[in-house]
Parts: C-alpha cells; structure tokens; sequence
C-alpha cells in the first residue's frame, strides 16, 4: 500500500485544527502519525517571526525525514504543498509517498463568526477584522501553488461532515 503524506491547510477559522484533532481521535486514524507544524513554531515564539517560521520548518522537516522511512501514513496541520515539496521532495519520491492536500475554504462572513466564537476559548485568540482579511487574501494566493487539492467547503459542511469528507477522500 501506498503510504500517504496528508496536509490541511487553508484560510484561518475554517476548521483545519478541529478537523486534525477530530481525525488524530478517529479509529480509522489509528496508525496514523499527525504532525502539527503550528506547534512546531511555536516553540519558538519567542523569537522574531522569520526566525520562528524558519526554526519550525527545519523542525519539521527533520521529523519527517527521520519518520518517512517507516512508510507510516502522515497528516500535517498548517503546511504549504510548494513548501513540502522544496523541501522533502526526493524523500517523498524514494519512499514513494502520495502526497494530498486539503485546502480549507469558508468566507469572509462565516470567518467573522467563527472568530467571534471561539475567541471564547482559552486556546484560540481572537484575530481582528483586518488581520482576518489579510490571511483570507494571502491564502487565495498561497493556494494558487497547490497541484489538485481537494477543497473543503467549510460554509456548506459542519465539523462532523468535514472529518467524514476527509475520511472519504482518503479511502479509509
């Protein structure tokens, strides 16, 4: 079988966390190895923004070079197809990994809501209006590299019909 090399990215307050953990939870997933690359960078936040960004990619790629050998399915939160594939792409072709990507889509107004609701938890901080904006921009672009990613619609599909769309398009 074919291992896979699975990432969820996309614009921000569309889901992708709640969709990794509620994937990381299913049984289906079991053998899974889930990599959240947003923590990864956090480790440095301490540091300048460039540097943090940096830090966390070598951290990354590090990892998965060292877990790809064991040809274990692999689900990345928060990772830019371009970015994986200037970095790790002749591993992903020596241990012949199927590299997929889902890209997160939600408006501009559903953003706004989802926003607003979660900055009631602890773990999730609030984003302002512009900052919003400008990520939403920056993702249209950013998505503009992606080879055949498979769009999630996040203003059509609740966080149960997500986790059920990804488990479909992965055959599992």
């Amino acid at each position: 079988m074919v291992p896979k090399l699975v990432l969820l990215k996309g614009k921000p307050t569309a889901g992708k966390s709640t969709a990794w953990h509620s994937l990381r939870e299913n049984k289906k997933m079991k053998d899974w190895i889930f990599i959240d690359s947003a923590r990864m960078k956090g480790q440095f936040g301490h540091l300048d923004d460039k540097t943090r960004k940096e830090l966390g990619k070598k951290l990354l790629f590090y990892a998965l070079k060292q877990v790809m050998p064991l040809k274990k399915n692999i689900l990345i939160e928060e990772m830019s197809e371009k970015t994986v594939r200037k970095y790790i792409n002749p591993i992903i072709n020596k241990y012949k990994y199927q590299l997929i990507t889902f890209y997160f889509e939600i408006s501009i107004e559903e953003a706004y809501k989802r926003n607003v609701r979660r900055a009631k938890e602890k773990w999730h901080p609030y984003m302002k209006k512009k900052k919003l904006e400008y990520f939403h921009k920056y993702h249209v672009e950013e998505h503009k590299d992606d080879i055949n990613p498979i769009i999630v619609d996040c203003d059509k599909l609740n966080k149960k019909q997500v986790v059920n769309f990804i488990l479909k398009n992965l055959k599992l």
